[in-house]
């Protein structure tokens, strides 16, 4: 009988792909969301495995009516859309991301793309922002999946130039990281001032691209 913190994967009589994971922390309540086309419902760590079962069905079935409805939105699942439809209308399909979703944990810059996994992470901090602004960072790591090789080179520079706004959205985002500079404490950094911490993650935002600087200046 699993007591414990765990997380299993299967797939059910109908074909839907469910994670559950028991948590320590969750004492009496479930919750479930599709992320990245898996059904995750999160559990207490103490359920016995027959009120799991029970309640894993009925919060899958719960999410299943909302979804039909319309009325379940998943964020992962609406930027995915976005991807897709931008890298169709921009690349020919050519960038074919593995996956899209927002994240939490990358506060240091706006978005990355793995080379490897084909992966693109956007920080959360940009729902705030325009729609516009959001769609040039999603450009922007498209970019980088139909040009791998090349960094912010030539080629790079000439596939995102083909999303209209490059301009604008340097501008809009070299504002915000200067407002975070002017409210950070003393060592603090605003997104997009430090390099990549993983070595096949690309983008750093720290040069942005269409011309200007950290702050709107002319890079050199």
């Amino acid at each position: 009988m699993r007591t414990q913190p765990s997380t299993i994967e299967y797939v059910d009589e109908k074909g839907t792909p469910i994670r559950v994971v028991r948590s320590a922390k969750r004492k009496k309540t479930i919750s479930g969301a599709w992320k990245q086309d898996t059904m995750v419902v999160s559990v207490p760590a103490g359920l016995t495995e027959h009120a799991e079962r029970l309640l894993v069905a009925d919060m899958v079935k719960k999410v299943m009516r909302k979804v039909a409805r319309g009325s379940a939105t998943d964020p992962d699942a609406q930027l995915a859309a976005r991807a897709r439809e931008m890298d169709a209308q921009l690349f020919g399909g050519r960038a074919d991301p593995s996956s899209v979703s927002w994240v939490s944990n990358q506060n240091r810059r706006w978005g990355s793309a793995s080379l490897n996994s084909r992966r693109i992470r956007l920080s959360d901090r940009l729902r705030a922002m325009p729609q516009w602004v959001q769609d040039y960072v999603l450009a922007h790591e498209l970019a980088h999946l139909v040009e791998p090789s090349d960094g912010h080179g030539p080629r790079f520079k000439a596939a995102l130039s083909r999303y209209p706004r490059v301009h604008d959205a340097n501008i809009f985002l070299s504002g915000v990281s200067h407002g975070y500079h002017a409210a950070a404490k003393p060592g603090a950094h605003a997104p997009g001032d430090l390099p990549l911490g993983g070595e096949d993650d690309i983008d750093d935002f720290d040069d942005l691209d269409g011309g200007f600087g950290e702050f709107g200046q002319a890079a050199g």
